[in-house]
């Protein structure tokens, strides 16, 4: 008898597909206050975070469209990134997450050099049956989405962005 995890599970030349034209940007961690959270591991030498909120063009939360918005920190470390995202506006994961679990890791994100190339990644995890969870189109900053991993244990975020204006603000 076979194992049917083993049977449904995506081939290499697959997981190739996601993971060849991408680059680890960044693992991100949910909490209630971006500020406060970048200023304590500042302080414990992690940093410094640059700040920004984001506010997509059009969004959708598990097949629904609901805008929502979201504060961001990123600190650079080698060539990836920590982020802190905190929601803003409106419902999300972030939300949920926060309700259900609080403060933590919530994902890992690879990051497209082209939104075709993120495109591409997404079309392949979707024919696999994976389920988006949430999406952004950000216009001409770029688009995101989020997928259930449940082989991680955590979400899986693609993103495809232009350069990032100048932080908000820079703390530590």
């Amino acid at each position: 008898m076979s194992d049917r995890r083993e049977s449904s599970a995506p081939n290499l030349e697959a997981w190739v597909k996601i993971t060849e034209s991408g680059t680890l940007h960044h693992t991100c961690f949910v909490v209630h206050d971006v500020e406060k959270t970048a200023a304590a591991l500042a302080e414990s030498g992690i940093g410094p975070w640059g700040v920004w909120t984001i506010e997509p063009a059009a969004t959708t939360v598990r097949g629904r469209e609901v805008p929502f918005s979201f504060r961001i920190a990123f600190a650079s470390v080698g060539d990836s990134n920590f982020e802190l995202l905190a929601p803003h506006e409106g419902e999300s994961i972030y939300v949920d997450h926060l309700e259900a679990n609080g403060e933590g890791f919530h994902h890992t994100c690879i990051a497209y050099s082209s939104r075709e190339a993120m495109r591409e990644a997404k079309a392949e995890l979707v024919r696999q049956g994976r389920e988006i969870v949430q999406s952004a189109d950000m216009g001409e900053l770029g688009e995101l989405c989020y997928f259930e991993m449940p082989e991680m244990g955590a979400l899986l975020e693609l993103l495809y962005v232009t350069e990032l204006p100048p932080p908000e603000k820079t703390i530590g």
